[in-house]
């Protein structure tokens, strides 16, 4: 990292996943660096250790002749962005309840911000990707559960305590639907997330494919086996039933779909639009797109959480 008064400021985004993390360096919107990294190397050890190696990976990713100005994290909530801190020992154990944010400041002396995963999605699709433009933007991530974020004018709905809504845990589907690891039914992410439309492929094909390729394998045969055309066709009811209760309650003039199931947007989407259909007399259409920026949004989206860094 470069010292002095000609260095040029950047922000570094990350996206903690449960999986991967990624890390990008931002100067005026345009990236100098990036980096994965597997999120359990970093979380091996004491928490000490933890954050020590982050603070290392965020050091790293700081190009000649730029210094580091603020440090942005997106992580899967609950995440409390006031107190700085992740509550979800569910994906992200090795970074739930420590003070991560405090800590990096400590360690780092520049500004550090956290934020649920969803809203650096929308912060990075809204500036770089399918919601520019967009005065009320609505985003979606179908992945590992789900998650959703309302930008208006390009600022996060927040909750009266400053946290985030989980609209991925509104009651949608029927009460003796499947069990949510939140511990009741009927959760929207119980039946739209990807995990749950892996559980919808996973009889239609054969044991020998791994979890990680399930779906890849299944849309292969979509033309052919009626059964997987079918799956498909539910998986996308079950999201439109979620969309449509955030389209009827916000108001989005757009919505941008990502995360990983996102990709056979097309083969769901039939199934979603029957849910879709609205008496435009109280929920005017919206218009929908599938995010553009894949798997960086997120990382994107954090390195922008900080303004005052360009």
């Amino acid at each position: 990292m470069t010292t002095g008064a000609t260095a040029e400021p950047i922000a570094v985004g990350i996206d903690m996943g449960g999986t991967a993390t990624r890390l990008v360096a931002l100067h005026q919107d345009r990236t100098v660096g990036q980096t994965t990294v597997l999120t359990a190397e970093l979380g091996a050890g004491t928490a000490t250790e933890r954050v020590g190696r982050l603070v290392g990976r965020i050091l790293d990713i700081v190009p000649p002749g730029h210094t580091l100005g603020s440090v942005g994290i997106g992580a899967s909530g609950p995440v409390d962005p006031v107190d700085g801190e992740i509550h979800n020992p569910a994906t992200l154990p090795a970074f739930s309840g420590i003070r991560l944010v405090e800590r990096l400041r400590e360690h780092l002396s520049v500004p550090v911000t956290i934020d649920n995963d969803a809203v650096v999605a929308a912060l990075g699709e809204h500036r770089f990707g399918a919601g520019r433009g967009a005065g009320r933007l609505l985003m979606i991530t179908l992945g590992t559960g789900i998650g959703s974020a309302l930008l208006i004018d390009g600022a996060p709905l927040r909750t009266h305590t400053g946290g985030h809504p989980e609209a991925g845990h509104i009651p949608v589907l029927p009460a003796d639907g499947p069990p949510c690891y939140c511990g009741l039914r009927g959760c929207w992410e119980a039946g739209a997330s990807r995990t749950a439309l892996q559980m919808l492929l996973r009889p239609l094909v054969d044991r020998s494919v791994p979890d990680d390729a399930l779906i890849a394998h299944a849309t292969n045969r979509c033309t052919t086996d009626p059964g997987v055309r079918q799956a498909f066709h539910a998986y996308g009811v079950a999201v439109g039933r979620g969309l449509a209760c955030l389209h009827s309650s916000y108001g989005p003039s757009r919505t941008v779909i990502g995360g990983s199931a996102a990709a056979h947007l097309h083969l769901f989407r039939p199934g979603m639009d029957t849910e879709l259909v609205q008496n435009t007399s109280y929920a005017p259409p919206v218009e929908l797109a599938k995010a553009t920026l894949g798997d960086i949004s997120g990382a994107l989206g954090a390195a922008l959480v900080d303004a005052d860094v360009a």
